[in-house]
């Protein structure tokens, strides 16, 4: 099952919703891709909606630590909205909780870039 995104840009901040399943393959692939293609294009402010996403292994888990360590290496930042359960506790399990900034909303994410 593919995984799909939706782009779209808010006040200078992007906001990338996905569907569907993070895991190994085309899925992390086609995510990497599109944060690596507005990282290039001088984006700087990224929020990944996860409300929609069912399942993430530990692929997809690298993934967004691997987004979020080169948003930061290019003075960006990689934020994460509408986490699920499930997710909560694989990155409170792998002790990632601290690297990733997490907000309920899209509305409270975008805001934070505001702050």
């Amino acid at each position: 099952m593919s995984m799909e995104i939706t782009q779209r840009e808010h006040e200078g901040v992007y906001l990338l919703a996905l569907k569907g399943r993070l895991a190994l393959g085309q899925e992390s692939d086609g995510l990497r891709a599109m944060v690596d293609k507005l990282l290039t294009s001088g984006a700087t402010q990224i929020v990944v909606n996860l409300e929609q996403v069912h399942y993430v292994d530990s692929a997809g888990l690298g993934t967004l630590i691997e987004l979020h360590r080169k948003a930061k290496t290019r003075g960006g930042h990689f934020k994460l909205c509408h986490i699920g359960p499930k997710l909560r506790q694989a990155l409170e399990i792998a002790r990632l909780t601290p690297i990733f900034e997490t907000y309920a909303s899209e509305a409270d994410a975008v805001s934070s870039f505001q702050n």
